[in-house]
């Protein structure tokens, strides 16, 4: 039989060792998430690691030097300036990967404006708004039919150009349900879309109004903008991270907050707007207030 003292000191052994193999699971856990944690990598590495879709005006990237540049990336790089970190465009992405981009840890954010929708809402969180963009209509230049009567649209005889399994095809389903649709593959360019009116595949597409600057360069005088008196949509463009980033998502939405304050989206647009680009598509964010000094 064990004496008493040799039974304690081997309970103080087995004790100690579990308590040291606890701690060590505890570090290597707490080692292995700080690795897999965005807002950790971003404050250590003084780096904001963005992945993007490039779209015209928001996010461009002249196709001779590399250059980076638009409303959105410009107003990414003052954010950075706010927080003291370094932002990096170095992802190019489709937008139906930006979820997975996030999730594997291949970027930090996303930083080209996404629409936030419910369903995304699913896989990621997402920044206070930038500014909102509205949805609209698009017919031939020549077809008044759907002028201010948008329910024109809703009838068999009228096909809808589509993009399959986006937003296009969610208003399509639930606004238009009655006509035809021309269907093309998941996120196919919204160029695409308008030629599909142009050529008389289609009689109506759905998208942002400065999808069509693009459009209008080579065939201009083609397709229009339904006159309406509202938008179909109203979205809000916003930055996205991992579901699970609440603490990147609360930093980078009091840098978003800060700057929009203090109006710098406004004097980007107006940047923008004096090189020659349509920024009726930009509905801003700010809060309207007066204000009046004593």
């Amino acid at each position: 039989m064990m004496k008493p003292h040799l039974l304690t000191l081997a309970l103080a052994v087995i004790i100690a060792w579990l308590m040291m193999q606890s701690f060590q699971s505890v570090t290597m856990k707490h080692s292995r998430g700080a690795e897999n944690n965005a807002y950790e990598r971003v404050i250590k590495s003084g780096t904001l690691r963005c992945a993007y879709s490039l779209w015209e005006p928001a996010v461009m990237r002249d196709p001779n030097t590399g250059e980076m540049s638009g409303l959105i990336y410009d107003f990414m790089q003052e954010v950075g300036k706010a927080l003291n970190i370094k932002v990096e465009y170095n992802l190019e992405v489709p937008w139906d990967s930006v979820p997975t981009a996030l999730k594997t840890n291949k970027a930090d954010a996303h930083c080209a404006g996404i629409w936030a929708t419910a369903a995304r809402g699913r896989v990621m969180a997402f920044s206070n708004p930038l500014f909102f963009s509205p949805v609209v209509a698009f017919a031939r230049a020549d077809d008044g039919r759907f002028n201010f009567n948008l329910d024109n649209i809703n009838k068999p005889d009228i096909t809808i150009a589509i993009s399959d399994d986006d937003i296009t095809t969610e208003i399509y389903s639930h606004d238009f349900p009655n006509a035809k649709k021309y269907e093309l593959p998941l996120f196919s360019p919204p160029e695409e879309l308008f030629l599909a009116i142009a050529s008389r595949k289609a009689d109506v597409t759905i998208n942002n109004p400065s999808r069509l600057q693009t459009f209008n360069k080579n065939n201009p005088d083609q397709v229009k903008v339904i006159p309406n008196y509202t938008p179909l949509r109203i979205f809000p463009n916003v930055v996205a991270v991992d579901i699970r980033e609440v603490e990147l998502q609360n930093m980078l939405n009091t840098a978003i907050e800060q700057l929009l304050n203090s109006r710098a989206m406004e004097k980007i647009a107006a940047k923008y707007k004096a090189k020659g680009f349509d920024m009726s598509f930009m509905v801003p964010a700010n809060r309207g207030y007066s204000w009046e000094g004593h």
